[in-house]
């Protein structure tokens, strides 16, 4: 399964459901023995002869959280089963420190009209502290179906927008208009930048036929490399008129974000951190109110364990999935984790120098 995963979601979710029935098939067995060996050996005796045949029980392949690739625990795995939550965040200057960004499986940074806007899709994780929330737009969607049937918590929207949203068969809404109690106005900010959510309210609004999001990207396997790539202490980038940067730190394995030359905090967990920040190059269309062309082909920068693999991206339409590539066709394989994904107008990214990525 590819980058957002080339194939039709149902495909996504059968697999993911053989993957769960095999570990639940694995621990039932083990329970009846805890201490049964990994191997069946039978003997037979003759008189003449002894002979012994060895049979080896194959490894049942690890599950993997659909929207990070890390294996699933126990903890994990009561979550795994329900959909995946997107939640419009407010990327203005006055809107600082956002809450929650830190306990996301996946962020998309977007353009709206100048500036950027970010949506934050949780679900393997939750967070007591969610927002700014803000407002819809009319691009949502087709970023929406992305993850199957989500969840979608958004602030309102003009009215044009609001009825495209609402008409749109793959998303569940969960909005201020639509959940009130499940939103409150954070005191000592500003409006409109002061509305926060919890995902444990909106994810109690979740309906059966929901189900999980499909398998996104590809990961690499324990003891599987990255793509060869190009070594990349930092990166700067732009999405409309948000400047923004990350720099590698090799202690934690992650991409720390700043955000117009300053640290990118949050209000709960520190500097905003991802495994991988992959930059799709693509248009933008509706003018004022930019809409993502995310349908067709472009190129792509992928930076995890401190490099950067050049590829491509492609996606056929609106309702299959995003496919990466590396430059000579293979697939583009992230390392399990959060990942942001930066929706850059055209090419706007510049790989830093150990130096320049020092001073971030």
């Amino acid at each position: 399964m590819s980058a957002f995963t080339s194939e039709p979601r149902q495909r996504g979710f059968m697999r993911l459901a053989a993957a769960t029935l095999s570990l639940s098939l694995l621990a039932a067995g083990c329970a009846k023995d805890d201490t049964a060996a990994p191997t069946t050996t039978s003997t037979t005796t003759t008189t003449s002869s002894t002979s012994t045949t060895t049979t080896t029980i194959p490894a049942v392949p690890a599950a993997v959280a659909p929207l990070t690739g890390i294996p699933i625990d126990a903890e994990t795995e009561a979550r795994l089963q329900r959909p995946a939550l997107a939640l419009k965040i407010d990327n203005m200057t006055a809107a600082m420190p956002q809450g929650g960004l830190n306990s996301t499986d996946m962020v998309i940074e977007m353009r709206a009209e100048g500036i950027s806007r970010l949506m934050a899709v949780f679900h393997t994780q939750d967070n007591g502290l969610v927002g700014p929330v803000r407002s819809a737009r009319a691009g949502d969607p087709g970023l929406l179906a992305l993850f199957g049937k989500p969840l979608f918590g958004w602030s309102g929207a003009n009215t044009k927008v609001m009825k495209i949203v609402n008409d749109t068969e793959w998303i569940v809404n969960v909005n201020w208009d639509r959940l009130p109690k499940a939103y409150h106005r954070e005191r000592g900010r500003k409006a409109p930048h002061n509305l926060f959510t919890d995902t444990a309210s909106l994810f109690a609004n979740a309906v059966p036929e929901q189900g999980p999001p499909p398998q996104q990207f590809q990961y690499i396997g324990e003891g599987e490399s990255l793509a060869p790539g190009v070594p990349a202490p930092g990166l700067r980038l732009a999405v409309g008129d948000t400047s923004s940067a990350w720099k590698w730190d090799a202690a934690g394995n992650v991409w720390l974000r700043s955000q117009y030359n300053r640290v990118h905090n949050t209000a709960d967990a520190g500097q905003v951190n991802a495994t991988n920040v992959v930059v799709l190059e693509i248009g933008y269309s509706g003018g004022k109110s930019p809409i993502p062309d995310l349908i067709g082909g472009g190129r792509v920068l992928a930076f995890g364990g401190g490099q950067v693999v050049e590829g491509t991206w492609e996606r056929a339409n609106p309702m299959v999935g995003v496919t990466l590539k590396t430059a000579d066709g293979q697939p583009l394989k992230l390392v399990p984790g959060r990942t942001w994904i930066e929706l850059t107008d055209g090419s706007t990214t510049q790989v830093l120098d150990e130096a320049a990525a020092a001073a971030l």
